[in-house]
């Protein structure tokens, strides 16, 4: 499966903290900044987070992320 988003994409985020199972989020990391990636489980204040590209690994995909750390649900991209 290809990725949905791609380097230089442009994708339209609303701020907000309700953020559910299989929404694709915009996401600030330490080491490699703000990246977008698909929610895969919600714990208290944490999220564990996927990819939509299935033969992709990464090592984010291991942590998990603090719910402050989310800058917001992707709501449309612009091509």
């Amino acid at each position: 499966m290809l990725p949905a988003y791609k380097p230089n994409d442009y994708v339209v985020c609303l701020k907000t903290k309700n953020i559910n199972v299989d929404d694709v989020i915009v996401l600030e990391t330490n080491d490699l900044g703000k990246v977008v990636k698909r929610v895969q489980s919600i714990s208290g204040d944490s999220l564990k987070i996927l990819g939509d590209n299935k033969s992709y690994y990464s090592p984010l995909y291991d942590m998990t992320h603090d719910l402050d750390a989310v800058i917001g649900r992707v709501v449309f991209k612009l091509f």
